[in-house]
């Protein structure tokens, strides 16, 4: 009798010995990746600026929305126009999850032209997504010229661009407007400082310029009481043009109207990929996939999150509009790899004459 009561009081203990080791097991299983751990945000940039205000908007949600809600701290490598942070990344971090990069779109286009500083391939990393796609732009003439239409401007030769430098973002897309417009003979004036642009279109030292819509709303809304026109808008990478501003002059046409060839049409769906986002989270792809399961679930929860939008909105003074995962895996997909429009689009961003849109 006793030798059967110890046996069972045995079991028991066994079995409670089990539940308690497969319960431990379940708990430690359960465990988030990111539980007790710090994650560093590598930006792309000096600190400050529009891009550093963007980039903390999205983290702070990031953290609350990310299982374990892990601490961070901020790292900043400005080399190159955010280069030497995809470089670090595809190099130098570990692949642990526990580095996410954020950079401008010009790690795209420094990839895609095989600028000799580049070290990684776009297909190294997973793009989270990004509080904004860029701002639509317009151009902007002075008062003199009275160019108010798309037929005026085209039949104008000479057309002086004010801009900072060869291969600028404003710069670039100059030379789209010209390209996809046929523009007749234009030039350009280079060296002045961001400050000094809108001076130097004041002043009739150059005719043009290009200007980020909301800036132009924010700064210099009272030249369209001056007479100053703004013939044609460029859409950013998700298709919004100056329509949901409705401070904007409305019904303006779009540059993408006027894509009347193939390859002024490749030219611009090679611009939109070069030209993604504002401040872009992404990570390298062969983090464990728990953390990259984390992260994509996470950063989709912030995208849609209303207090979000309303925080980015009032830290940066520009419209929300998140560009997510998907849209950079689709523009991405659609991204043109004819070497004849890759070579195309490197004459556009240099010095050269304009080339044919045929």
């Amino acid at each position: 009798m006793v030798n059967r009561r110890l046996k069972n009081v045995g079991g028991i203990l066994w079995s409670l010995a089990f539940a308690v080791i497969f319960h431990n097991y379940g708990m430690a299983a359960e465990t988030p990746y990111y539980r007790g751990k710090t994650i560093t945000i590598l930006e792309g940039r000096a600190a400050g600026g529009t891009g550093s205000l963007r980039t903390r908007a999205g983290v702070k949600h990031l953290v609350k929305y990310l299982p374990g809600q892990p601490s961070t701290f901020f790292q900043y490598n400005p080399t190159a126009g955010g280069v030497g942070a995809a470089n670090q990344i595809a190099h130098l971090s570990k692949q642990d999850g526990l580095t996410i990069g954020n950079v401008s779109s010009g790690v795209f286009s420094s990839a895609i032209f095989d600028a000799p500083q580049v070290r990684y391939k776009l297909d190294d990393f997973v793009f989270l997504g990004a509080g904004n796609p860029g701002n639509p732009t317009t151009l902007i003439i002075r008062p003199g010229l009275r160019l108010d239409s798309i037929e005026k401007l085209k039949a104008h030769s000479g057309l002086r661009f004010a801009n900072r430098s060869i291969g600028h973002s404003m710069y670039v897309r100059d030379r789209l407007v010209s390209f996809v417009l046929d523009l007749k003979n234009p030039q350009w004036i280079l060296g002045y400082a961001e400050a000094e642009i809108n001076l130097a279109v004041e002043r009739s030292e150059a005719d043009a310029m290009m200007a980020g819509i909301p800036g132009f709303l924010r700064e210099v809304k009272h030249w369209l009481k001056e007479g100053f026109t703004v013939p044609i808008a460029l859409k950013n990478a998700k298709g919004v043009g100056p329509e949901t501003y409705p401070e904007f002059p409305q019904g303006r046409p779009t540059l993408d109207q006027y894509a009347d060839t193939e390859m002024k049409k490749a030219i611009l769906r090679l611009y939109n990929a070069a030209n993604i986002g504002g401040s872009i989270f992404f990570v390298h792809k062969n983090i464990p996939a728990a953390a990259l399961k984390a992260l994509k679930d996470a950063f989709d929860r912030v995208w849609k999150d209303p207090q979000f939008v309303e925080e980015y909105e009032h830290m940066t003074s520009e419209k929300a509009d998140p560009m997510t995962a998907d849209d950079f895996s689709e523009l991405l997909r659609q991204m043109p790899r004819d070497p004849k429009v890759i070579e195309t689009y490197k004459q556009l961003l240099g010095a050269g004459p304009v080339p044919p849109g045929k």
